[in-house]
């Protein structure tokens, strides 16, 4: 029966690997064994952990400035450990975080002459002091601005207001160091791998642990990638360490286990949301492979191979890919400690006009909440920019410095985005779009992250706006029938939610249930396999011929060893007699040294006498 191929836009996806001159080269790349990706970028710029002398560094490369790197290229030098992660603010491509050994977080901003400067940058614009051991990792909020996650080696993840430089709340409950660490899309839950085995989902806001569940078992780490609002992805160890993805859902019950390979290097997962691709590549490997996650299975889809193993992966925001060249993804590798490469995964179209079953709406860099408002417990969805405008306009990039942007569509979606999203139009140029001080609901206070924002970053439409709309007064008070009907109404749904609820975690459990079975099936019939082979080993056996020349060989062989053990016996009894005897033969020629020695006395003796009886005469011949 012919085979059935699932369709699929992306199934062609293919990645290439940029050349030589289009590479950054004559870098400095970290050589610390910390789980890092050590490369983070921006439609603007490429940051690369350094490898500095005497404290902690990091570099910053426009996109730009591609070849060699000048020798005497500025870095980012404040730290006194070593710098482990830094991160980009979504919200502004010249603000970067960074953490190092020497417990701190610091906040950066790009310098507009970076490429003319000579000297290196020495002061953040902010220092985020607390953490009680190293800083491993730091995550960006995706929808508020100026709120990040920082992981320690204190077994904790603080929440900071970058604003005021304080910690909002600290998660807790580790038993080990934090392995990684991920915003959910609405940026209300933060997921966190762990060295103790453990997978946990916290409600960023209260501290609380909404969720845990025992992972990978392997001895090495593991990370996490959410995969749209309710399913996550993680990377780990087997017990006898085969590399594994796992996806799970909201509750943190398993939804797909899938086994890799055997290699020794850290998997590192990156989800492209628009395309529903996730991309595992392997450190210590040239391999990126990467699957279509659909009806909660992930689908094969092609692998790229690389003779050049990388040691870290940063991915490029969609804001910034090449759309007229049909680019899906980029990813920025570490090829070596002084290399860093572009790789492009395109789909194989020759089009002259947008595409635009293949984008969907990408994140617009433009804040949906204040850091007031997100720690006030308000909800909002990432604000969404149509892929169309970057089609004709280039990549987006916001923050201080960047281009207006002539036409585009920025919209704040509140379900999962679809390729038919309604896209609002704007309505005023972007030269008249108001400020971040201005934006509404305007904030009391305004964020350094947020200063001098870009045109583009502000422009925003009424249909685009989700903050809290003004209430209309009624002409009338309502009818008492008509409040009661409402309020049947929300009893209604509200059972309706619960039903819906309980339907979704029966059918979890289902499915659970038949992975289980499926499993257990499985080891069964591995189980019966075996026992054939055995039985089949058994019936075959070995002829009554065959088990008289080995026992024969066998009896040779002791045979030969009795001879062995005689000839050593004799040969200890040898050399037996000859340390006896030479103990005689020793004790012997100490007497005759000691009869030599009374010998010498009495020659002496004699000697002494003879000369006395010689003296003697003479004198007697002398009395004469």
């Amino acid at each position: 029966m012919a085979s059935v191929v699932r369709a699929s836009k992306y199934r062609h996806v293919f990645g290439t690997t940029a050349k030589r001159e289009d590479s950054f080269e004559n870098l400095r790349v970290a050589t610390s064994a910390w789980d890092s990706n050590f490369v983070t970028a921006n439609p603007k710029y490429v940051a690369v952990n350094w490898a500095a002398s005497g404290g902690g560094a990091f570099c910053i490369v426009p996109q730009a400035l591609t070849g060699k790197l000048r020798g005497d290229f500025p870095v980012f030098s404040a730290h006194q450990g070593a710098v482990l992660d830094t991160a980009f603010s979504p919200f502004d491509d010249n603000v970067i975080a960074s953490a190092a050994e020497d417990h701190q977080v610091m906040i950066w901003r790009v310098p507009e002459d970076l490429e003319e400067r000579e000297e290196d940058v020495t002061e953040p614009i902010k220092v985020l002091r607390g953490h009680g051991r190293k800083v491993g990792h730091v995550a960006w909020n995706p929808v508020a601005e100026g709120v990040l996650a920082a992981s320690s080696s204190d077994n904790t993840v603080r929440i900071w207001d970058v604003e005021s430089a304080e910690v909002r709340q600290t998660l807790g409950g580790f038993g080990d160091t934090v392995m990684s660490i991920a915003w959910s899309p609405d940026g209300t839950q933060l997921a966190a791998t762990c060295r103790d085995k453990k997978l946990r989902i916290f409600d960023a806001r209260t501290g609380r642990v909404e969720h845990e569940a025992a992972s990978h078992t392997g001895i090495k780490g593991s990370r996490v990638v959410w995969l749209g609002a309710d399913r996550l992805a993680t990377t780990g160890f087997s017990r006898t360490s085969g590399r594994e993805v796992w996806v799970w859902d909201a509750a943190l019950a398993p939804v797909t286990r899938m086994d890799v390979d055997t290699s020794a290097g850290m998997l590192m997962p990156f989800y492209d949301a628009g395309t529903r691709v996730l991309y595992v590549a392997g450190k210590g490997d040239g391999n990126i492979r990467y699957y279509e996650f659909a009806d909660d299975k992930l689908h094969f889809l092609s692998e790229l191979q690389s003779p050049e193993p990388q040691r870290g992966l940063g991915v490029l925001p969609r804001r910034g890919i090449d759309v007229p060249r049909c680019e899906v993804m980029r990813f920025y590798k570490v090829a070596s400690n002084s290399l860093v490469e572009p790789i492009s995964f395109r789909v194989p179209r020759k089009a002259e006009s947008f595409q635009s079953d293949i984008y969907p709406p990408a994140h617009a860099g433009c804040p949906s909440l204040s850091a007031e408002e997100y720690f006030a417990g308000k909800c909002a969805q990432p604000k969404m920019v149509d892929m169309e405008v970057i089609y004709r306009d280039g990549p987006l990039v916001v923050g201080a410095g960047a281009p207006p942007v002539q036409s585009s569509a920025f919209v704040t979606v509140s379900a999962p985005v679809s390729v038919s999203a309604p896209v609002a139009q704007r309505s005023t140029p972007a030269s008249q779009q108001p400020t971040p001080a201005t934006r509404s609901p305007a904030p009391e206070r305004q964020s350094p992250v947020s200063q001098a924002r870009t045109p583009a970053s502000q422009t925003q439409t009424p249909a685009s706006q989700n903050q809290t709309p003004q209430r209309q007064p009624s002409p009338a008070p309502e009818p008492a029938e008509l409040i009661s009907l409402r309020e049947e109404t929300a009893r209604l749904q509200l059972a309706l939610n619960q039903a819906q609820k309980a339907a979704t975690d029966a059918s979890t459990r289902e499915r659970t249930t038949q992975q289980q079975l499926d499993d257990a099936s499985r080891q069964l019939s591995e189980h019966e396999q075996t026992a054939r082979k055995l039985q089949a080993q058994i019936d075959a056996g070995v002829s009554a011929d065959q088990l008289h020349a080995v026992e024969s060989k066998l009896q040779a062989a002791v045979d030969d060893a009795d001879s062995l053990r005689v000839d050593l016996d004799r040969a200890s009894t040898q050399a037996e007699e000859y340390r006896r005897k030479l103990e005689q033969a020793t004790n012997k020629a100490s007497e005759h040294e000691k009869t030599s020695a009374g010998l010498q006395k009495d020659l002496q003796t004699a000697i002494q006498a003879a000369n006395a009886l010689a003296l003697a005469a003479e004198k007697a011949v002398d009395n004469l």
